[in-house]
């Protein structure tokens, strides 16, 4: 079941990345960040108030969620924001991908982990997967070499909150109380930055349709996420973590579809296509077989 609900999360992160891009045209990462986590914590809020007792909360896993919620919804996602805008989502995204190979080393590091042959190569393919594909596109903007690190970062900063996670699903196995505490933290980071730029006045004006995108990319990114939650409370980092990182290859397709006019794709994509799928199938065939 991990691996349905890591290929879900997948899904919804690429839909949410093309989101956002079209909302970043008009507007800043800061304010899709918050109106972005702003959903996040009303959506996810709203379903543990209408299944769930509030004493769940009461267990030491809360700290180990609201630390990853810290890295992951909060740092990790406007750092994704920022990169997108920056770069582009065919530069920006296979980068962030690269998530993987950070998370299963800390994996094995921080949780004891075991990182299987199987497991290495399709991990592997992957990343060189995601890195052909961010060599197939042409961006009409320009960029600067050195914007590279807002993704890389947020890759880092993904990983680090994966093993951190699992340290609390160890404690209490409660993968939608362990999402809005990770939502609630990030939203806590976002107010903070807010104002720290100057307050909603000089940060969050925009137009209706900017609102939208943004609004829309919330609803798709806390599916992606709480996917992720489910995924990470039932399987381990090193299957699932990749599994969730095949997501550029979705997001290529998107892109080709729905931002030909920010973003050209050509046939060399195929090939970064083929790699991660060959390793997600041997990542699926190292789960099956005691991986």
């Amino acid at each position: 079941m991990s691996i349905a609900w890591a290929l879900v999360a997948s899904l919804g992160f690429a839909v949410s990345h093309i989101l956002i891009r079209r909302g970043l045209a008009e507007s800043n990462p800061l304010a899709g960040f918050a109106i972005s986590i702003v959903i996040s914590c009303l959506t996810l809020w709203s379903m543990v108030a209408a299944t769930l007792p509030l004493t769940v909360f009461w267990t030491h896993a809360i700290w180990y969620f609201a630390v990853g919620g810290l890295f992951a919804s909060g740092l990790g996602r406007w750092l994704v924001y920022v990169s997108i805008d920056r770069l582009g989502v065919a530069r920006s995204i296979p980068v962030v991908s690269t998530t993987p190979m950070f998370a299963s080393i800390l994996a094995v590091i921080i949780v004891g982990e075991h990182w299987t042959l199987g497991a290495f190569f399709g991990t592997v393919l992957i990343i060189c997967g995601v890195i052909v594909i961010s060599r197939t596109h042409e961006q009409k903007a320009e960029f600067r070499r050195w914007d590279f690190i807002f993704p890389l970062l947020g890759a880092l900063s993904f990983s680090f909150s994966a093993s951190v996670r699992k340290l609390g699903f160890f404690i209490a196995n409660l993968p939608l109380m362990a999402s809005c505490v990770n939502a609630t933290t990030g939203l806590a980071l976002a107010v903070g930055m807010i104002y720290a730029q100057g307050g909603p006045r000089k940060v969050l004006p925009m137009s209706r349709s900017v609102f939208a995108w943004f609004v829309a990319a919330g609803i798709c990114n806390t599916t992606g996420m709480l996917a992720n939650f489910y995924a990470l409370s039932t399987g381990d980092i090193v299957i699932v973590e990749p599994l969730i990182s095949t997501n550029p290859v979705l997001t290529v397709v998107l892109t080709a579809i729905f931002l030909r006019d920010v973003e050209t794709v050509n046939m060399r994509v195929c090939l970064g296509v083929a790699l991660t799928f060959v390793g997600t199938l041997l990542l699926v065939y190292a789960r099956g077989h005691g991986g």
